[in-house]
């Protein structure tokens, strides 16, 4: 699987000495010379990290962090500067930035940095595939279904299948059945990691 790292550097000079001392460690490295090539051109791949210079014509460094959080993209990013400040580097580390480096910087220091974003990547690339894979199961679930399994993990163990029955105005034996199916189409083997599936995916009450 390859290793993206996505350099975003308005000094050609700069980009061309990152492209030589991070190729050499065997990464896939994607060069942009502003934000504004980056958003238009840059495919998201996994595991990936983005090295990014704060201080830039158009869009700064800074404002294509905001931008790729609201698009979603879980992209691990490393702010390299020579114009940095500690407030800066807070404000960036805060919203989610893997490190602020002030330049001059230490290559090795750096080649760690990315090793450690990469990783973060694949962690995180594997959390949203486990997402995605509950989503679907929760989808095949009818809305009768949903609905069961909303009160089921709304209250856990204190919610009983007679309570369920009273609530959604059905038979006791028909939660039974719901629930059995809810916990085979889930692949749930307790209450407890049914609850905790439905945690991941932020989906309590959605459906009651």
């Amino acid at each position: 699987m390859d290793k993206t790292v996505y350099v975003v550097d308005d000094d050609e000079a700069v980009r061309t000495a990152l492209v030589r001392s991070i190729g050499l460690r065997g990464y896939d490295v994607q060069v942009f010379e502003n934000a504004e090539q980056f958003l238009e051109n840059a495919k998201r791949t996994y595991p990936s990290c983005l090295l990014l210079d704060v201080r830039m014509p158009g869009i700064s460094g800074m404002e294509l962090q905001e931008k790729i959080i609201a698009s979603d993209w879980r992209l691990p990013i490393i702010f390299i500067t020579g114009h940095g400040d500690i407030p800066m580097s807070v404000r960036a580390v805060k919203k989610g930035a893997v490190d602020f480096l002030v330049k001059p910087y230490r290559v090795e220091a750096l080649l760690t940095r990315i090793e450690q974003a990469i990783d973060l990547s694949g962690r995180w690339q594997e959390e949203d595939e486990d997402r995605q894979e509950l989503l679907s199961r929760y989808s095949s679930l009818t809305q009768r279904e949903q609905d069961v399994l909303q009160l089921l993990v709304a209250g856990a163990a204190d919610t009983s299948n007679k309570q369920i029955a009273r609530q959604l105005e059905i038979s006791h034996r028909t939660v039974d059945d719901h629930r059995a199916r809810i916990m085979t189409k889930m692949q749930a083997r307790s209450l407890t990691e049914l609850t905790e599936m439905i945690r991941k995916c932020d989906l309590y009450n959605t459906a009651t």
